[in-house]
């Protein structure tokens, strides 16, 4: 008679988190927060039978009760052991990586993003593929070239390429040359489109300057600072550093997208939002357009050259180059690229692509090209 008390226990422990979770999970976190939509629940039938038990399990795991809460206990009991990220975590695709002094990294694994396995150095290109994507660029730049834009490319280094240090002890790097690295060796060497790469200059104004949130996958203010100043000096011939301008803290209870990966937003919160104080303050600019197509905006900077930014999330960073420029359009999506390039006729197409996503380093040239011709 014990046992099968002890049985029924077991069972209602078991079943207690389904049947309380629908009547509670108004009440706590328990929104998406891993950048992907979560699975659908899967029918049954005899077409879809052979597939049906790993559709299952990937639809259970995404909407386990409890899964943020669950996920925070694991990331509390983490640190308060002081351990970081492990070998396992990273194999088994954990979205984010706990790295030294509570740094949070982005495991980005996907047909687009490929960012630990950039860091590891070990996704390099054969000479074949170089080849093909270096068309790409040229096709692009040759097409613009007709229309009176220039073209200028810049890639935003990945977080752990400019904070190695942070990175957990157990993810070691297979060595110091990156797909990146090779991808802009071979562009500056077998094309003459414009491409700047921001890790050398991020890695040495990291020495007196956070350029990156601790727990979020972004630059900051800061970061983007750098990346407005390597176009400057491209564009200007003068690069301003951190060290010559003034900042202040706007926020110090700052969080980020990573610690929600780990439900630990309201714990890993300390960290500072950063504002430029000092840079070409008589610039005075002004938001002329801002709806789901594009930010515009408008300065009295000295060039008055139009620039045209296609971007990620990385790109709301480089912001500060109305400082720059007098005006500036940041589209939200590419559906109105060809309408702004022979409508607006910008003087400069710039094309912003973070390191990790490899598949848009690849085509997005080609699709950008692509939008040009088509009509015609």
């Amino acid at each position: 008679m014990k046992n099968k008390y002890i049985f029924y226990v077991f069972v209602l422990l078991l079943s207690l988190p389904v049947i309380t979770f629908p009547f509670i999970k108004g009440h706590i976190d328990s929104k998406n927060h891993e950048k992907r939509k979560f699975a659908e629940r899967p029918s049954l039938s005899l077409a879809t039978l052979p597939d049906f038990p790993e559709q299952f399990d990937n639809y259970f795991s995404d909407h386990l009760p409890y899964k943020n809460q669950l996920v925070m206990v694991n990331g509390i009991k983490n640190e308060l052991l002081g351990s970081g990220a492990t070998a396992i975590e990273y194999l088994t695709n954990t979205k984010a990586i706990r790295g030294k002094e509570n740094w949070l990294f982005y495991n980005a694994v996907s047909e687009d993003e490929e960012s630990m396995r950039d860091f590891l150095c070990n996704n390099l290109y054969e000479e074949n593929e170089l080849s093909e994507i270096s068309k790409r660029y040229v096709l692009l730049e040759q097409k613009l070239k007709e229309m009176g834009i220039e073209l200028v490319v810049l890639y935003a280094a990945n977080k752990e390429q400019v904070y190695p240090e942070y990175m957990p002890s157990t993810i070691v790097p297979m060595g110091s040359y990156s797909r990146t690295d090779q991808l802009v060796d071979y562009l500056h060497e077998h094309t003459d489109v414009p491409l700047i790469y921001t890790k050398e200059a991020l890695q040495k104004e990291k020495e007196n300057h956070q350029v990156f949130y601790k727990y979020d996958t972004h630059w900051n203010n800061l970061g983007g600072f750098v990346g407005c100043q390597l176009l400057n000096e491209y564009f200007h011939g003068e690069y301003v550093s951190l060290d010559e301008v003034s900042y202040s803290a706007v926020k110090d209870d700052e969080s980020g997208d990573l610690a929600d990966l780990l439900s630990m937003r309201k714990i890993l919160n300390d960290d500072i939002v950063w504002e430029i104080n000092s840079y070409k303050t008589d610039v005075k600019e002004e938001t002329v357009r801002n709806d789901d197509n594009a930010f515009e905006f408008v300065s009295n900077a000295e060039d008055k050259r139009k620039v045209l930014v296609v971007q990620d999330s990385f790109g709301y960073a480089l912001m500060g180059i109305t400082k720059d420029f007098a005006e500036v359009t940041f589209l939200k999506n590419t559906e109105v690229f060809k309408k702004y390039c022979e409508e607006w006729k910008p003087d400069i197409l710039l094309v912003e692509i973070v390191e990790r996503r490899k598949r848009p380093q690849e085509q997005i040239c080609q699709g950008l090209y692509d939008l040009l011709v088509s009509g015609e």
